[in-house]
């Protein structure tokens, strides 16, 4: 009897391995694409509404003819605060805008639909902006990944991505080359030197988080740095951004300027 026993408790253990090494084989199978799939269909089905903080460092400079000791540089700094609606879009942000070597600035901004209103801070006329004005003023990194990241832009990379457990969820990490640039350069088209010439690439790396429980987004990481030469000067281009998503369907909702309206009536 007692042997009887022995054996079913050994017999018991070993169902319990086997099934937590399934459960664990299970997990370690999900792949980047699987991810990002996932997340997609989540936000697509499931995702009303986002708060979003977006900062975005865009920083280059230009030495002419070698003359190191007189660079032309140029970029901004963008600090963008959203509290977005998604269906039907509407999205209230606030920006402090630090163009170099100008003083920085505050915008407010609305978007309503597909119509985009802004006007700085201190003013008090409102102005239809065309379409297309978020990647015009803040660049292509910075409008697909508002108010939400765009995650069908990296679907290219998913068989290069390494996918890594964190607290709470998942992140997805990628480190690419100058073999990458191209790839990478159709898909956000003012990153890196605006020349053509040869171009060196030191630094392309990006992380994307993911909330387990909801597969949502909850942040993304950009950070680049590269050079370029063409005849005889040199431009070299750094990126940064960090975004961050919170606040999931749980934002307060906001009123959109009369004045705002008053042009949407128009």
């Amino acid at each position: 009897m007692k042997k009887l026993i022995s054996a079913l408790a050994v017999a018991s253990i070993v169902l319990l391995l086997t099934a937590c090494n399934n459960s664990s084989g299970a997990q370690k199978k999900m792949t980047a694409g699987d991810l990002l799939d996932k997340s997609q269909e989540a936000m697509e089905e499931s995702l009303k509404a986002v708060r979003a903080h977006i900062v975005y460092d865009d920083y280059a400079v230009t030495v002419y003819d070698g003359d190191v000791e007189n660079p032309e540089k140029a970029g901004g700094k963008f600090d963008m605060k959203i509290d977005a609606f998604l269906d039907p879009m509407k999205v209230r942000q606030k920006s402090i805008i630090s163009p170099r070597g100008v003083r920085s600035w505050k915008q407010d901004l609305y978007q309503v639909g597909d119509r985009t209103f802004a006007k700085p801070e201190a003013e008090k006329e409102w102005e239809e902006l065309p379409s297309g004005s978020i990647e015009e003023t803040f660049g292509t990194l910075v409008a697909e990944s508002h108010p939400m990241l765009d995650l069908s832009k990296f679907k290219e990379f998913e068989d290069e991505f390494i996918l890594e457990p964190i607290e709470y969820g998942y992140a997805l990490k990628l480190s690419l080359d100058r073999n990458d640039y191209k790839r990478i350069k159709e898909l956000f088209p003012d990153i890196g030197p605006s020349q053509d010439g040869f171009n060196i690439v030191d630094k392309i790396e990006l992380v994307i988080t993911f909330n387990k429980s909801t597969s949502y987004v909850t942040s993304f990481k950009w950070s680049s740095d590269m050079r370029n030469y063409s005849d005889g000067n040199s431009y070299r281009s750094r990126q940064k951004l960090n975004a961050t998503y919170s606040y999931f369907n749980d934002i307060d909702d906001f009123n959109v300027p009369k004045e705002v309206n008053d042009l949407i009536a128009q």
